[in-house]
């Protein structure tokens, strides 16, 4: 067996994961499985540890504090909501994985870490061209276009209704069809 799911299982049977696992029932893991013995419950940890976490998560958020931090108000006002909403968004595509290097020997791993920093590129690039489609007011123009449609549907349904009512609809349509096409003609 390899030495690697060794040294995985053990690491995750201590701190600070704690995870109770074997060797048998890592195998038997899926992968999204996987990712979510990673996590950690911020509430199971200890206060200073609690803090490192958070401290880390800010960091990635670039909240930068204002200078007077003597009573809380003033390390809210600092946290500007929307903005680190965008942040912790981005943060989960963006937020690049340290992988310790003995393991980028391998290929399999090394060509998985380029792709993964492909994708984050691609991923970049897409959110920043989405971003513009937002300011430009793109959206808003088809949610107006999409009314604008509903409404159209409902006249012709309305109309419909109102021709059916008339005798011989068919034969009428049929003719003004066929003037149609004689007043294109000339």
């Amino acid at each position: 067996m390899s030495k690697q799911p060794t040294f995985i299982v053990k690491h995750l049977n201590k701190d600070p994961f704690k995870k109770n696992v074997n060797l048998i029932t890592f195998d038997s893991l899926e992968p999204m499985q996987l990712l979510e013995i990673l996590t950690i419950d911020i509430r199971e940890e200890m206060p200073d540890q609690t803090a490192k976490i958070m401290f880390t998560l800010l960091g990635m958020l670039k909240y930068k504090p204002p200078g007077n931090m003597s009573d809380l108000s003033s390390f809210r006002q600092g946290l500007r909501i929307t903005e680190l909403k965008k942040r912790a968004y981005l943060a989960r595509f963006l937020v690049k994985l340290e992988v310790p290097a003995e393991f980028l020997q391998g290929g399999v791993i090394t060509d998985t870490c380029h792709q993964y920093e492909e994708l984050m590129e691609r991923f970049k690039t897409y959110h920043k061209e989405c971003e513009q489609l937002k300011s430009s007011g793109f959206s808003t123009d088809i949610g107006a276009m999409d009314e604008e449609k509903d409404q159209l549907i409902k006249r012709v349904e309305l109309l419909k209704k109102r021709v059916e009512s008339v005798f011989n609809h068919q034969r009428m349509l049929e003719l003004a069809r066929q003037l149609l096409v004689e007043q294109e003609r000339e």
